[in-house]
């Protein structure tokens, strides 16, 4: 018996058992099913996500790395923690924030101190970047003197530390303290070196002596030459070579300053018996000003894959943002980086119209309690090619969002957070030249920056740095120890405790290599009192994205 459908004709039975035959053998098709967001609860397409797709020519295809759809996700799981076991036991990583209890943000003006006493006098150094500051009108004269006011000014930090433990240890020699001599301020920073006895580095001396000046690396001779020391003198240039061969341990880098000890017996060859290059550092306080946990969520560019603009690891950060409402986002650049330019060519729009659009959506993604604050990046289609960076701008204004220069630091409810794009860790610990150094080198890297009160203390710098040395000398100085400092860079997510101050590298919200990313996320609880580790009162994870 045939049975018809209504609209179509009779076939023959022939037919009719051609087909149930092709049915047969054909198999059934299984569906993909797209892996579910162990961080969001829920599957990538969920319909209120964030679309950064611009407007285009022709259809925007899908990720090769998203096309897997077989691939599980591990989005969500945690790869690094911080923080005392009982402190992350009671931690909740979702925030009550109400309209009413917005932090309070600043940005703190990070200016050299002779830079500092000159805009006092002259209010012409504005306190942060903007349009009134010039890039790349420094010529080599400039940069020279520089040079030369930051191997002073550090030296004289090295003295002052070295001239205090000096007479901490004669006191304890002769068993009674000695009346402290009374130095005019105006007269403290030469008799600082005249305490020390620093010398030239090409004085002649079969003695131990104590040198002061910059390290110097040429990069085309070998091992036992490159090495040199250029001297603090403003008015004659004089350097002698290193030698290290005494030393069972030790480590510098290319710009460093530091005081040395040892002999030079003829003059040309300075042979290091100690090095120095800490300044006295005082640890961060405590935030007491904080009445109830501060949560961060800090995401680090790029945010989306090579080969398209459709932003999806930053729309499920904004989802998971919308979800756990923390009271701070902060955004570090690029959002459209040079080296990838030709991918911002096939849209129909220009990109400054384009990242107009991304900022919007990234307002009306997350709460308005939550303050985004977006760091600028000199890799960026919207920014100058130059460090440090200038914030970046657009026609709009939002009341939670707000636009930083790299590098910067901010205040959020009195505690101080600095932030920069710029891997200097990586560029640092590549060009330290060091034999069997203590630590691990991120720390040390941290250590470097700490006691040069720089957020980039290397020079010269690598190519891809376009650095400004008068801009950074203005304003890339870290006049004090961070609570918190966020470097994003290459190297695999950590969180370390450096001199008190917690020093987080997010790792990449995308990765170009696995297609997976991370992101981190920091509760800064209320501090019992000013003097708390901050393993004691900070609790941070670095997740999968």
């Amino acid at each position: 018996m045939l049975v018809y459908e209504v609209g179509t004709e009779p076939t023959s039975q022939n037919e009719e058992k051609k087909e149930k035959k092709c049915l047969q053998k054909s198999p059934r098709r299984k569906t993909k099913k797209r892996p579910v967001s162990r961080l969001l609860a829920q599957t990538p397409d969920k319909p209120n996500k964030a679309q950064f797709a611009p407007a285009s020519y022709s259809p925007i295809a899908p990720s090769k790395k998203s096309a897997d759809e077989e691939q599980p996700s591990n989005s969500g799981n945690v790869v690094y923690t911080f923080g005392n076991a009982f402190l992350l036991k009671q931690t909740s990583w979702s925030s009550t924030a109400t309209a009413g209890a917005r932090p309070a943000l600043s940005i703190l003006a990070q200016m050299h101190q002779r830079s500092a006493k000159a805009a006092v006098a002259s209010d012409d150094l504005p306190k942060c970047m903007g349009d009134a500051c010039k890039y790349m009108y420094d010529s080599n004269y400039d940069r020279v003197l520089i040079l030369g006011d930051r191997i002073y000014e550090g030296g004289r930090e090295i003295c002052q530390r070295l001239a205090e433990a000096r007479k901490q240890q004669r006191e304890r020699e002769n068993g009674a303290s000695a009346e402290e001599e009374v130095i005019p301020e105006d007269d403290r920073e030469a008799t600082l070196l005249e305490q020390v006895a620093i010398h030239h580095v090409d004085y002649p001396s079969t003695d131990v002596i104590t040198v002061l000046g910059r390290i110097a690396v040429h990069p085309e001779r070998q091992e036992g030459g490159r090495l040199a020391i250029v001297d603090y003198d403003e008015m004659t240039l004089r350097y002698t070579k290193l030698d290290f061969s005494k030393l069972k341990s030790w480590s510098v880098f290319p710009g460093e300053t530091v005081v040395l000890e040892g002999v030079n017996p003829r003059g040309n060859l300075f042979e290091v018996r100690k090095v120095h290059y800490e300044v006295p550092l005082a640890p961060p306080p405590a935030p007491t000003t904080l009445g109830k946990p501060l949560h961060m969520v800090i995401g680090a560019a790029p945010f989306t894959d090579k080969d398209n603009l459709q932003y999806d690891k930053l729309s499920d950060l904004l989802a998971y943002c919308a979800e756990n409402n923390p009271d701070v986002l902060i955004l570090t650049g690029p959002f459209g980086s040079t080296s990838n330019d030709t991918l911002f060519l096939t849209i129909a729009e220009s990109f400054e119209e384009y990242f107009e659009k991304i900022m919007a959506n990234i307002v009306t993604s997350v709460p308005p309690t939550t303050e985004i604050l977006i760091v600028s990046n000199h890799d960026d289609l919207q920014s100058s090619f130059v460090y440090p960076s200038f914030p970046y701008k657009i026609s709009k204004f939002y009341k939670n969002l707000h636009f930083l220069p790299d590098p910067c630091v901010v205040s959020i409810n009195g505690m101080h957070v600095a932030i920069t794009t710029v891997d200097v860790v990586r560029d640092l610990s590549e060009a330290e030249l060091s034999v069997a150094p203590s630590g691990d080198k991120i720390k040390r890297a941290f250590n470097y920056m700490f006691h040069h009160r720089s957020f980039y203390p290397l020079n010269p710098p690598p190519e891809s740095v376009p650095l400004d040395v008068d801009l950074l000398h203005h304003f890339g100085t870290l006049p004090r120890v961070p609570n918190v400092m966020i470097c994003p860079g290459d190297l695999k997510p950590y969180v370390r405790d450096v001199n008190g101050c917690v020093c987080v590298n997010p790792g990449h919200l995308t990765d170009y290599d696995s297609g997976e990313g991370t992101f981190a996320r920091v509760v800064v609880h209320p501090p019992e009192e000013p003097t708390a580790a901050p393993f004691s009162y900070v609790a941070c994870q670095v997740v999968k994205s």
